[in-house]
This record gives C-alpha cells, sequence and structure tokens, in this order.
C-alpha cells in the first residue's frame, strides 16, 4: 500500500471527496481530510474584530444601537 497526498483548491474540495468516496473500498482503503489553516485564521481574525468593535461601541452615544 502507498500513500498519496494532494493539496485541493478550497471550493473544490466537496467535490474530490466525493470522487474519491466512490472508489473508496475498491482502490481506496482510507480518505483523511486534514483541516485547512484558513479556518483558524478566519477564528482568530474574528476574535480580533470582536475585541476592537466591543471597544468601539462601548459609549454612552451608542447604547441606542445594542437593542438592535
Amino acid at each position: 500500500m502507498q500513500t498519496i497526498y494532494i493539496e485541493v483548491k478550497e471550493n473544490y474540495v466537496s467535490n474530490v471527496l466525493k470522487m474519491l468516496d466512490g472508489i473508496k473500498d475498491i482502490m481506496i482503503n482510507t480518505v483523511k481530510l486534514e483541516p485547512s489553516n484558513k479556518q483558524e485564521t478566519e477564528d482568530t481574525l474574528m476574535t480580533l474584530q470582536s475585541a476592537s468593535m466591543k471597544r468601539t461601541w462601548e459609549n454612552d452615544e451608542d447604547k441606542a444601537w445594542d437593542a438592535l
């Protein structure tokens, strides 16, 4: 048995997984998907943005927007 690593563009991952799943147990034993760092980067960015926006909106003039 041999192991092959491929890098797939984000917008094609589901298509490639469907294709590989179709030949699983025939030509392929297992298919493993490693999580991409993109989500981790997006989560970090969201955390930084939330903290920044929280400080921006914490003043008396903007309390009216809290209910929205």
